[in-house]
């Protein structure tokens, strides 16, 4: 019988090497177990450094443990694994809209380091500019600022008062749907002009040149 038990014990199949890292960090139900589970699969030196959105961390093997279990519900999610080479492999998780991705590199079968970066998610869909009235024109010119289709801005000037006062109908019948910050023609008093458009007509604004 060997001395040591699971600490002489060597996964020499990559894929199965990262499975169980993965179920330790996962699954562990305390430190001491996450720990135990850890140990065979790290290597004596081994390292890890943690950046981002989601917290700093820099330590060695004896501190891994505590830092990873705490952060536990961040590897919940089903992550993406991309085996680059047999010393280096890079798991994504997406977790409250942050992307957690973890660089792992091996020496014999052992994980020797862990680089982890996260950073927010992207937002998805379209994108368009708009004016920043709220903002102090630069040099004489408006401030261009991007929004996404889920977030639209919207101005509020004179013409969205009076909700009472009944709507200008288009043809067909379709009421305006909003205002806009008319950059085109030139501003009264220093005031910028607002224009109503209809919801079969989104005003475009075009990005700023670089």
């Amino acid at each position: 019988m060997n001395k040591g038990g699971a600490q002489k014990f060597i996964i020499k199949d990559l894929h199965l090497l990262i499975q169980k890292y993965l179920d330790s960090i996962k699954y562990a139900t305390s430190i001491t177990n996450l720990s135990t589970k850890l140990r065979p699969i790290l290597t004596r030196d081994f390292q890890f450094h943690i950046h981002g959105a989601l917290g700093e961390m820099s330590g060695k093997k004896n501190e891994f443990s505590r830092f990873i279990f705490s952060r536990q519900n961040i590897y919940e999610p089903e992550p993406k694994i991309n085996f680059k080479s047999q010393n280096e492999v890079t798991i994504k998780f997406l977790h409250n809209n942050n992307i957690t991705t973890q660089h792992i590199h091996l020496e014999d079968f052992k994980i020797s380091s862990i680089n982890e970066q996260s950073n927010p998610r992207k937002q998805k869909g379209g994108q368009g500019y708009t004016v920043s009235v709220g903002k102090n024109p630069i040099a004489g010119q408006p401030v261009i600022s991007s929004y996404y289709d889920c977030c639209r801005p919207v101005f509020f000037g004179s013409l969205m008062q009076g909700g009472k006062k009944k709507q200008t109908k288009q043809k067909g019948g379709k009421a305006n749907s909003g205002y806009y910050l008319d950059i085109k023609n030139n501003h009264l008093v220093v005031q910028p002009q607002y224009r109503a458009y209809y919801n079969t007509l989104l005003p475009y604004t075009p990005p700023p040149q670089k």
